[in-house]
């Protein structure tokens, strides 16, 4: 029996009596305290005045369910006149389970879907879900935006193909979610933002958006201090989405040895493979528009990648639009350079981006098929700040 109660590993208990049966195992069991606190008075009591059983659910032994029958006690409390039962320390009041099941539940379900979970432990679907909701609502961090000093935002399809996006907020040095808005407004971020303590506000340093304007618009009316960086890597997909057309528009009149040219030109010059650039060299030569566009394309990566003072930067990217004016390319990218090119220049402060939102992304897509997707959002955002 001792290795028994080495194995329960919950010290104020003892085992009287082990059933260990074909599907279960139950553990008689009982308190080793002789008096308990009045919660009320906080008065010690001895005064025994009533005795019960109750069975709660436990981790499991031996790949088996585990059922503790657990012999609770009622104290009379001589102060107050009145009984009062002996605290469980390892349950939580009015649970039918204990605080170490409830848990191991938990992460059953963060790395699963409750389906799963609903037939591994023979729970009901109700069940679970309470109990997971539970435990994420109370491990939560209550203000996640505590001594955040870079902030991303981003958004997420809640459902792929219906429209519906919300609002993640990260944290840029932990590379962790720290909130889910609903949507993906204006006004709901300006709400939250203004409810955040002016302690807070102000230790946020910068916010790294893309190109999206009602995020920069709150932004500026509530974090005016901060500094507005658009994402470098949402700037170069603009560059490659110009880039894209012009190679659509063109590619019918290239050569055969030239038409496989989608990965050759949008891909980064020192990654290409062998192949792709001798097919990369047949589009230079028979096409010198595509030529110079792709030119451009690299000229303007180089610059986040080399150039180290913003004053540089400035010079070069004016330099880089002058170039593109002039060749009548990158059209949509001189547009947008009008319009963000201070907060596109920000970067160069800190080279600051949100890269982490790729590897974020990509959890909360793995998230949503475990799940089978989500019609409440709560659960949406309770399963996105607990996956990390």
């Amino acid at each position: 029996m001792d290795v028994l109660q080495e194995i329960l590993g919950i010290p104020q208990l003892t085992i009287e009596r082990a059933e260990i049966q074909e599907q279960e195992i139950h553990l008689a069991v009982k308190l080793d305290t002789e008096s308990a606190i009045c919660p009320r008075c906080h008065q010690e009591s001895r005064e025994l005045h009533q005795h019960f059983v109750r069975v709660l659910r436990d981790l499991p032994l031996s790949g088996k369910p585990c059922y503790l029958h657990v012999s609770t006690r009622r104290f009379w409390c001589p102060r107050c006149s009145l009984p009062f039962a002996e605290p469980l320390e390892f349950v939580e009041p009015y649970r039918n389970d204990t605080k170490r099941y409830e848990a191991h539940i938990y992460e059953l379900v963060r790395q699963n879907n409750i389906t799963y979970v609903e037939a591994l432990e023979g729970l009901s679907y109700e069940v679970i879900e309470g109990i997971f909701l539970r435990e994420a609502t109370r491990r939560i961090p209550p203000d996640p935006f505590e001594g955040l000093r870079k902030l991303g935002l981003d958004e997420i399809a809640e459902r792929k193909g219906r429209q519906s996006y919300d609002l993640l907020c990260y944290n840029l040095e932990t590379g962790k979610p720290i909130e889910v808005l609903e949507g993906r407004t204006k006004d709901q971020l300006l709400d939250y933002l203004k409810g955040l303590s002016e302690e807070v506000k102000c230790g946020i340093e910068e916010v790294c958006i893309d190109m999206w304007r009602p995020y920069a618009q709150a932004v500026f009316a509530v974090l005016a201090h901060a500094k507005l960086v658009v994402d470098r890597f949402h700037v170069m997909r603009s560059v490659n989405q110009d880039l894209k057309a012009l190679k659509n528009a063109r590619k019918q009149d290239l050569p055969e040895e030239a038409k496989a040219c989608h990965y050759p030109l949008l891909k980064n010059h020192d990654d290409l493979t062998e192949k792709q650039q001798e097919t990369l060299d047949a589009v230079y030569e028979a096409d010198p528009v595509l030529k110079r566009a792709h030119q451009l394309k690299e000229q303007f990566r180089a610059i986040f990648e080399t150039v180290q003072t913003i004053d540089e930067a400035r010079k070069q990217v004016q330099k880089w639009i002058g170039k593109a004016y002039k060749e009548g390319l990158f059209p949509t990218v001189i547009t947008n350079m009008k319009t963000w090119l201070s907060s596109i220049l920000n970067y160069f402060h800190h080279r600051t981006t949100n890269s982490p939102s790729e590897g974020i992304n990509n959890k909360i897509k793995l998230v949503k098929r475990r799940a089978y997707g989500f019609r409440n959002f709560e659960n949406f955002r309770l399963r996105i700040l607990t996956a990390f």
